[in-house]
């Protein structure tokens, strides 16, 4: 399942021209994304594995914004929530929304795992509950989902 998702991000990657390294740093050591460089740095490394997909999809979505502050760095914290990294988070759960609900039914999916299965914080849950709620609406009216 994880290869599947960053199988998936690695395509929008692709698609964005963007490059992507995966490199070894210090556990603590948070991945970067450089819009004027159209590259995404991750941490193979990272103390915490399974934040990796979201963080994957966070500096991405850096990326795909046209977020020109180089080198931006994963943070969750809720202080941002208005500014870069609240918007950056908005798009990085819209990018993975698609691949948890496509062969899914509405009655089957669950907001809370959403967020644990992907290691989203939770003051983003109005968020994926917002998005997820457009992805089925889109996908009933034969809608194509926006990403970004």
């Amino acid at each position: 399942m994880v290869d599947d998702i960053i199988s998936y991000l690695n395509k929008i990657a692709i698609d964005n021209n963007i490059r992507v390294i995966w490199e070894h740093f210090d556990p603590y050591t948070p991945s970067g994304a450089s819009y004027e460089d159209m590259c995404v740095v991750m941490n193979l490394d990272w103390h915490n594995q399974h934040e990796l997909i979201f963080q994957y999809a966070h500096e991405l979505s850096h990326i795909i914004r046209g977020d020109k502050s180089d080198l931006a760095f994963y943070n969750t914290s809720r202080n941002n929530k208005s500014g870069i990294e609240y918007q950056t988070n908005v798009i990085a759960v819209r990018l993975l929304v698609p691949f948890y609900c496509n062969d899914t039914d509405i009655k089957d999916i669950s907001v809370y795992d959403f967020i644990r299965q992907y290691c989203i914080p939770e003051y983003l849950a109005d968020v994926v509950k917002s998005e997820i709620t457009k992805f089925f609406k889109e996908r009933k009216e034969n809608k194509h989902y926006i990403l970004y």
